[in-house]
């Protein structure tokens, strides 16, 4: 399994420092993320049908709402990477500069090369994760969001956005945004395709090709980018038993639940909790 060697939580999202050792399924996140590597062999990382290579010399840029995953292959070091996720949330109140950031072609390209400042900027937070004590939340903020602001300047967002809600395409269907947006309001999501279905009315078929279309992802990849993001937040709180997340997820055992999270994170929610902090 991967190594989890830093997470922080904090209301700009989530900083994830990682020594890779384990595949990750296909999978996505509401909040658009940037990825550093650190350390190690240069890899591979898909988004969408692509595989984009993720190297010292530039940042992997993935949408809010873009499916992606990572094959892992044997190498003879093993890659150390550096992953933000921003809460759109967050952003938008920092910037209006990135109002859209949920948008999923928010980003205008995948692989954004290294300029000095954003080499600065990538090292500055290295420095915070490293310290024997712990970054300020303000500190961590400021140096995020001088991160995405170079981002910006250096790739802007498509034009397409001004005319753009928050979620999803321009021909976003009405009865999927309805479904969509009940779903994003569950506490804890444990509606299977199918339900999602009945409740909008369609046919199973129609249904499928319109979830798709307007959302960019399959209703079943939906529903475990929800259960990710909630079973994420309840393993950050320690009070809270693995095994009553798993079954308030709909997970039968706590041993599907670890399956589950393994396939998205590389590594157990055990070892999750045993390594996050809470700002």
């Amino acid at each position: 399994m991967s190594d989890p060697l830093r997470i922080i939580h904090g209301t700009f999202g989530r900083v994830v420092l990682v020594r890779l050792d384990h595949s990750m399924a296909l999978h996505a996140h509401r909040e658009c993320h940037i990825v550093f590597k650190i350390g190690g062999a240069d890899i591979d990382f898909g988004i969408g049908r692509k595989e984009y290579p993720v190297t010292a010399h530039g940042a992997l840029l993935i949408n809010a709402w873009e499916p992606h995953f990572y094959n892992f292959r044997e190498t003879e070091e093993k890659t150390v990477l550096l992953a933000l996720y921003l809460n759109p949330h967050w952003l938008k109140q920092v910037d209006r500069r990135f109002a859209y950031s949920a948008h999923p072609k928010f980003f205008a390209r995948p692989v954004q090369v290294l300029t000095p400042l954003l080499e600065r900027g990538r090292d500055d937070v290295m420095d915070a994760l490293t310290q024997r004590e712990p970054p300020s939340p303000r500190d961590m903020e400021n140096l995020i969001a001088s991160i995405f602001a170079e981002i910006l300047t250096l790739a802007p967002p498509r034009d397409l956005l001004h005319f753009a809600g928050e979620r999803g395409e321009l021909d976003y269907d009405a009865r999927i945004r309805r479904i969509v947006e009940r779903m994003l309001s569950c506490e804890e999501p444990t509606a299977t395709p199918e339900d999602m279905a009945v409740q909008s009315g369609l046919s199973r078929a129609q249904f499928f090709r319109l979830f798709r279309k307007s959302t960019g992802m399959p209703p079943a990849l939906f529903i475990n980018m929800l259960k990710m993001e909630c079973g994420l937040r309840k393993v950050a709180q320690r009070d809270v038993k693995l095994q009553d997340i798993a079954f308030d997820l709909g997970f039968d055992t706590a041993g599907n639940f670890t399956r589950f999270f393994v396939g998205m994170q590389g590594f157990a929610p055990s070892k999750y909790r045993k390594i996050v902090e809470v700002m």
